[in-house]
């Protein structure tokens, strides 16, 4: 990821821990986002500030890899 892209976090999935399975109380859920966001700068640790509809989050190199984010377009 670089400022300027466009990402996408993925939908939640059923958690077997969470006391009530039909809600999800995380930062996306919560705000009803649509999970789109843009790249705004660089966040220590490999990770980068992202602004989606709800607010700030901060995205890392880990949720890359798990595949709970991709890019959904590059900035030039």
């Amino acid at each position: 990821m670089k400022i300027g892209d466009l990402v996408k976090v993925s939908e939640c999935v059923d958690d077997p821990y969470m006391q009530d399975s039909t809600v999800c109380d995380c930062f996306f859920c919560a705000g009803k986002s649509n999970r789109i966001g843009l790249v705004v700068s660089v966040a220590p640790r490999d990770a980068w500030h992202v602004m989606f509809d709800t607010g700030m989050w901060r995205l890392d190199t880990v949720d890359l890899d798990r595949g709970d984010v991709e890019v959904i377009r590059e900035s030039r």
